[in-house]
């Protein structure tokens, strides 16, 4: 593992903003609540334990133990399941990775389990929080461990398990610490190249839309940190699109300074072949000098973060 990978377990800063997040498509409404609803309980920590790491470990495979994810009468009032869900995941988020990948795995047969309405209503909240590009805990790691459960329970209908094998494979893809995929492209110029052929440097790849207002936002935001100027020369820069409308993409090539190379997919395999996840726009990914990931669909926030590292780690000034 790359040692500027980005956090993918360190979530537990931002999980809090998930009271605000929004489950639009569940069928349980939010603001139906019932006195008779019970109220998810955290499982107690047995007396005989006083090893920190042993209290770590138990509350993550026995979290649950006190809330039988059986009984729909907590769909009275999801948001308390919803925060009890969050509070797991701040919990997960401070373990070992093997530990947390155990724990979601049997949380995730549990609820395969359960009632349909709570089924449907437990995996739609882990996908929203887990997985939606705009979700503040996004955490693919996670998510993971609960696709590989998913991915092969045949009681779920044909075409939802192809749900889930598809996000589980793009998941798996340039995952950080592995090596980028690689792929064909050509620039404004018309010279050809594939990723491979940029080396020696670190590169940034910005997977952008010609007439994403969030692009130019992100690409201002760029221009004017000192951390992304100070760090240029390190980088090849690598501004990709992967649509089909080529007279846009050659009118949107003048939106960037000399220092990037603009180009696009030349034979449309990162769209064909799923070569990347780049669901957001834009969507960053930072390889080190050997095409190494470090960090994986990225925000701004998250590469000039990493960025900034680079700069110390290089004694960079200015």
């Amino acid at each position: 593992m790359h040692k500027y990978s980005p956090l993918p377990l360190a979530i537990s800063a931002i999980l809090s903003m998930l009271t605000l997040l929004s489950c639009n498509h569940n069928k349980v409404s939010e603001n139906k609540k019932s006195s008779s609803a019970p109220v998810p309980v955290m499982t107690k920590l047995p007396s005989f334990i006083s090893d920190e790491n042993e209290a770590h470990i138990y509350l993550s495979r026995h979290f649950w133990d006190n809330t039988n994810i059986n009984d729909t009468l907590y769909l009275q009032n999801p948001i308390l399941l919803k925060d009890f869900f969050i509070k797991y995941l701040r919990h997960l988020s401070n373990e070992d990775s093997s530990v947390a990948a155990h724990s979601l795995k049997a949380w995730t047969k549990k609820v395969l389990q359960s009632p349909k309405n709570m089924q449907h209503f437990m995996l739609e909240l882990a996908e929203n929080t887990l997985y939606d590009p705009n979700s503040p805990a996004r955490n693919e790691t996670l998510y993971i461990s609960i696709l590989e459960v998913l991915s092969k329970d045949t009681t779920l209908l044909p075409v939802i398990r192809q749900k889930y094998n598809e996000q589980l494979y793009i998941a798996r893809q340039n995952r950080p610490g592995e090596k980028a995929n690689n792929f064909i492209m050509m620039d404004s110029k018309g010279k050809k190249n594939s990723l491979s052929d940029f080396k020696g440097k670190y590169t940034l790849l910005m997977f952008y839309e010609p007439s994403c207002p969030a692009c130019k936002a992100s690409l201002e935001i760029l221009n004017n940190s000192k951390t992304f100027v100070k760090v240029c020369n390190l980088l090849n820069l690598l501004a990709i699109y992967t649509g089909d409308n080529l007279h846009e993409w050659k009118k949107s090539t003048n939106k960037f300074n000399p220092k990037w190379i603009v180009v696009h997919d030349l034979e449309m395999e990162i769209t064909t072949e799923r070569l990347y996840d780049r669901r957001p726009s834009p969507s960053f990914y930072l390889l080190d000098k050997n095409q190494v990931v470090i960090l994986k669909d990225g925000t701004t926030s998250q590469l000039l973060s990493i960025l900034e590292v680079l700069n110390k780690e290089h004694g960079i000034k200015g």
